[in-house]
């Protein structure tokens, strides 16, 4: 109740809210995708199951912003350079990560760095005005344009400062400031066998099959506004491997055996 009060706060003090009109259905792989090695380890490769970084995490996650990292949540912004899209969360013996590209080890997660809230501000939310293409590096807040005029309205520094002396005590809970686009939508959805309860992925607008129905549980990576970036693949959980694997919508699995 407090997070969504805080919400319609936020809302009446913000401008007309936004949308990304620079958005596209033609969605990309990413360059480095986790992959489930000999059903025990994971890495990275690229879209051709082409190996990049060894396996040896017990988890491993795409190369992402996470804006846990803001300017307003840490405690130490020495390490809000971490939380950009050139890092991603692993799990290495039993420790929480951020690697780099390479697959070192760059930071280790400590509960102590951040504040010790987890409240949540989603900015311009459903406008058609505004849109957000970059992150600004040195507070990890996404920059935010004017779609008319193209000029950044935030952050800069007047706006940083004005939300630092209105909001105090969220400042102090670790409030983070996202902006999520909306997109448009590409023809897919997961289903579930009636059958089996498995999940699967279909055409949305034809109902054809493009994944059969195998896996206990489906994260779609697209049709997802309170993702910072979208990918035509999904996570699915595979029983008989009792584990989570990345897989393409053009039914790659990316997962390698050995």
């Amino acid at each position: 109740m407090k997070n969504f009060i805080l919400f319609i706060l936020t809302l009446l003090s913000m401008p007309n809210l936004a949308q990304d009109n620079s958005a596209s259905t033609d969605l990309a792989y990413p360059d480095l995708i986790p992959v489930l090695v000999g059903g025990s380890l994971y890495g990275y490769c690229d879209k051709a199951l082409n190996v990049k970084i060894k396996a040896i995490f017990e988890k491993a996650d795409l190369f992402e912003a996470d804006y846990n990292f803001q300017l307003f949540h840490v405690n130490n912004p020495e390490i809000i350079k971490f939380g950009t899209k050139d890092y991603a969360w692993v799990q290495f013996n039993g420790e929480r990560y951020r690697i780099d590209k390479s697959g070192a080890r760059v930071y280790k997660y400590s509960a102590s760095d951040f504040k010790r809230g987890e409240t949540t501000i989603y900015l311009y939310k459903n406008s058609t005005v505004y849109y957000s293409n970059s992150i600004d590096q040195n507070t990890l807040l996404q920059e935010i344009k004017d779609s008319h005029t193209g000029k950044t309205i935030f952050p800069e520094e007047h706006s940083i400062q004005e939300f630092r002396e209105k909001n105090k005590d969220l400042i102090e809970e670790g409030v983070k400031l996202v902006f999520h686009p909306n997109r448009k939508k590409i023809p897919y959805t997961d289903f579930t066998n009636e059958h089996t309860l498995l999940k699967g992925i279909k055409n949305s607008e034809t109902n054809q099959i493009v994944i059969k129905a195998k896996y206990a549980n489906i994260d779609e990576l697209y049709n997802n506004p309170l993702r910072d970036r979208e990918y035509p693949l999904f996570i699915g959980y595979r029983g008989d491997l009792d584990k989570e694997i990345y897989v393409g919508l053009n039914g790659t699995e990316y997962y390698i055996h050995e």
